[in-house]
């Protein structure tokens, strides 16, 4: 449900990012807060999934465990290549898809899928010690300590461009793995722990976000987003903690149909499918939506029809995969 929670709302994001109409203050306001949320909440998530699965010995082997990335590697070359043909409008550029190909060219609103394929990759040679690692205060407490240093940091000279995937550059709109690190680091501790939060977790969540929040709305200027600053990345963190509540208690008291529960299973489908669809609504109809309901109807409309197209399909594979009876004679 946590990673359900998180699609949503990137959905939405998208939606007032490329479709509507400028202008409406309260979508952008809730857009903004949904974009401090979502990068934060996946890693979060993700490193809850490695060390859950490590735990229960699904690791798998190699072979099985590169399905992953392969799949956010086509994810993010069918949503970068629709970038650059329905929103830039490049055409065929051999140059620009070259770039897609080979991760130096990160389109708009694709470049995450680019961050999680090199964090999937990593996964497969140390995944299976992140849950250990993070189960040590000492440990746990210097990865913290170096992912918010990250962030402080920018590295202005780069002869690999695939470093900029890892580490703050200058004029960088990519999400660098290191400054957010702490959130897969945490997304660790907290896997399999039966409650959301302790006290004191909530009490640094909330000076966190309150910090975040007081830079915000008295600073001349306010944290970076692009390149994050580690005020940025640590702004999440009481929002992310009532995700995971929320999460959590919906889980143990409503038996919740799968249909609802679908975009947390199938996180690309429903990433890369709204990111076509939006895409193309843009390319054909420039900026139609109006004000924040309207946003909310799409929002629920991409959603509702990704599921159902998702749910035909898998109906239809068990109808072919089942055996066809006899009739009787």
């Amino acid at each position: 449900m946590f990673k359900t929670l998180l699609v949503m709302g990137m959905i939405f994001a998208h939606v007032v990012q490329i479709v509507q109409a400028p202008g409406d203050v309260l979508a952008g306001g809730l857009s903004n807060v949904i974009n401090l949320i979502s990068f934060s909440g996946f890693l979060f998530a993700f490193g809850w999934g490695t060390a859950l699965s490590r735990r229960r010995d699904r690791a798998g082997t190699v072979w099985a465990r590169l399905k992953g990335p392969a799949k956010i590697l086509l994810a993010f070359y069918l949503s970068g290549i629709a970038h650059l043909l329905l929103i830039e409008r490049t055409g065929w550029s051999g140059t620009r898809i070259l770039g897609v190909v080979t991760l130096t060219d990160l389109p708009g609103h694709s470049e995450f899928l680019a961050s999680f394929f090199v964090l999937s990759l990593a996964m497969i040679g140390i995944g299976r010690w992140l849950g250990l690692l993070a189960e040590q205060p000492a440990i746990l407490a210097l990865g913290l300590a170096l992912s918010a240093l990250s962030g402080c940091v920018q590295i202005e000279t780069f002869d690999l461009p695939w470093l900029r995937i890892l580490f703050s550059a200058p004029n960088n709109t990519y999400f660098p793995l290191a400054p957010y690190a702490m959130w897969l680091f945490l997304g660790a501790f907290y896997a399999g722990k039966p409650e959301p939060f302790g006290r004191l977790a909530l009490c640094l969540a909330a000076l966190a976000t309150y910090g975040f929040l007081a830079v915000a709305m008295t600073a001349e200027r306010p944290p970076a987003r692009f390149p994050p600053s580690t005020l940025w990345v640590v702004g999440s963190a009481l929002f992310l903690l009532l995700y995971r509540a929320a999460s959590m208690a919906i889980v143990r008291r409503v038996a919740l149909p799968r249909f609802l529960t679908s975009p947390g299973r199938h996180v690309l489908i429903y990433l890369v499918a709204s990111n076509l669809a939006l895409f193309t609504c843009q390319t054909l109809f420039g900026h139609p939506v109006q004000g924040l309901w309207q946003a909310a109807l799409v929002t629920t409309a991409l959603i509702a029809a990704i599921g159902m197209a998702i749910e035909a399909v898998s109906n239809a594979m068990q109808t072919s995969r089942s055996p066809v009876r006899a009739a009787p004679t």
